[in-house]
């Protein structure tokens, strides 16, 4: 449940008997929602591993989405198993929800935007400081980027948003204390949780979305 002062602040678990994707479906979504579901996937093929980051390289996403949808699948379903209650592990799968939730809840103040959108945005912003603090590399940065922006195009902030991005971030579940914690990695699938950035990384990070 999503509160004022957040997203996803309240709720419970419940998991799935099954999970049924029919993705002959998704050639009736129109572009942007298509985009919105993407995302998600994307995040994954960082988190997973070269071969699953490589099928977004190709086109495989858009070309032949089951081979993507299953592995992603069964990658979040395993973390998941693992680590019900987010106690550990499962906070992997927040790669790019901090910063995501921030441009998502400050942008809806102003137009509709998307989930997915905003997850996008800030797993990029995300895979910055991984850049800059634990040497992610470079191409793959700017691969993603650039992978992001066919689909998202550039967020609409500016610097003047920074600092309610910033507070909202200082208010996401995953913090502790006065700290922002995000997930971070050395590499596409080497990854560090409960990682905390300060905020002028995440400025710099911005900066990156709004000026590539």
């Amino acid at each position: 449940i999503d509160l004022a002062a957040g997203k996803n602040l309240a709720g419970a678990f419940l998991q799935p008997a099954a999970v049924l994707c029919d993705t002959d479906c998704l050639k009736s979504l129109p572009p942007d929602v298509f985009a919105d579901g993407a995302a998600e996937a994307i995040k994954t093929g960082v988190l997973c591993d070269e071969s699953l980051f490589a099928l977004f390289e190709d086109g495989t996403l858009t070309a032949d989405p089951a081979e993507v949808i299953a592995r992603c699948v069964a990658y979040k379903a395993g973390v998941v198993e693992r680590d019900e209650k987010e106690q550990n592990e499962r906070r992997l799968l927040n790669l790019g929800h901090t910063v995501g939730h921030a441009i998502e809840s400050l942008l809806l103040q102003r137009t509709p935007i998307l989930h997915g959108y905003a997850v996008a945005y800030g797993l990029v912003a995300e895979l910055y400081p991984s850049a800059t603090r634990l040497g992610f590399p470079a191409d793959k940065l700017r691969q993603t980027l650039h992978y992001i922006r066919q689909y998202y195009g550039t967020p609409a902030i500016t610097c003047d948003d920074y600092p309610q991005l910033l507070a909202l971030m200082h208010h996401d579940k995953k913090n502790t204390g006065t700290d922002i914690n995000v997930t971070l990695l050395s590499d596409v699938g080497e990854i560090h949780i409960n990682q905390i950035v300060g905020e002028e990384e995440i400025s710099e990070a911005l900066d990156l979305l709004r000026e590539g």
